[in-house]
């Protein structure tokens, strides 16, 4: 359990946590800002009148944006479980390499979407081959028996494979199911764990509902980096289990030359 306390008490451990943290909340804030008029637009709102024309004509520019904003909070959360996996962690990181977190970011973004492309694929050609043999009425069977296994399957590997990313710094490392599984099971619990940590995290996000709806930007950033810094210590915990696991390899000793080793005498 003191790792669940470290975990909440991570986004405030460092003296300038307050600005990192708003810095944190701006950027989860400018892309529903910047993709406001579209959600306005889409949704026939009786106030689009007053969102500007050019605002919408520059919708495709305000989504990239908005995805740059993104891209660039995953890369600072993947640093952030980085300096935890490496044990150098003082608390939140400072935002000083924003162009690598915009990198990595997409990096990781596109090993998520990956990790999720079996599922989607596998769920729609069942359903396609259920309206092909039946009727598109019973689309939904294939989604609920074969779709929600696969996602929660997904979910569920998902934080340690891009934790595999994050701690080799190779995009393929996400996909070696065989060696990261092995890291989660030798942290099982902890694993585990960190997933009610994650949903602990979320509740206290809407706690910044009470802050004039804005808050919640703030509260949602200290929740992903509470539960980032959870699944990092689980994995951290596997991956040290397998370095103590794997015995040291002794050197042998030298023998004279042209002497095979099994005649040496000992």
């Amino acid at each position: 359990m003191s790792d669940v306390g470290r975990s909440f008490a991570y986004p405030f451990r460092h003296p300038r946590w307050v600005g990192r943290a708003l810095i944190g909340a701006a950027l989860e804030v400018v892309p529903v800002v910047l993709l406001l008029p579209g959600i306005l637009s889409l949704a026939r709102h009786r106030y689009l009148y007053l969102v500007p024309r050019a605002a919408i004509l520059l919708l495709p520019v305000a989504a990239a944006l908005g995805l740059g904003c993104r891209f660039i909070v995953f890369g600072y959360l993947g640093r952030a479980a980085r300096e935890v996996l490496d044990g150098s962690s003082t608390g939140l990181p400072a935002w000083d390499r924003v162009g690598d977190d915009l990198l990595d970011g997409l990096k990781l973004w596109l090993v998520a979407l990956a990790l999720w492309l079996p599922a989607v694929a596998v769920t729609a050609g069942f359903a396609l081959l259920v309206m092909a043999l039946t009727s598109p009425g019973l689309a939904w069977l294939p989604v609920i028996l074969v779709g929600l296994p696969a996602a929660l399957l997904t979910l569920a590997y998902l934080p340690a494979g891009l934790l595999a990313v994050v701690s080799e710094g190779k995009l393929g490392a996400a996909f070696s199911i065989d060696r990261v599984t092995v890291t989660v099971g030798r942290a099982f619990g902890p694993y585990a764990l960190a997933f009610l940590v994650a949903l602990g995290a979320e509740i206290f996000a809407q706690l910044g509902l009470a802050l004039c709806w804005v808050g919640i930007f703030a509260t949602r950033f200290i929740a992903h980096c509470v539960t980032v810094h959870a699944f990092a210590t689980a994995y951290g915990q596997g991956t040290q289990g397998a370095a103590s696991a794997s015995p040291e390899v002794q050197p042998s000793a030298p023998t004279p030359e042209g002497i095979p080793p099994s005649t040496v005498s000992t």
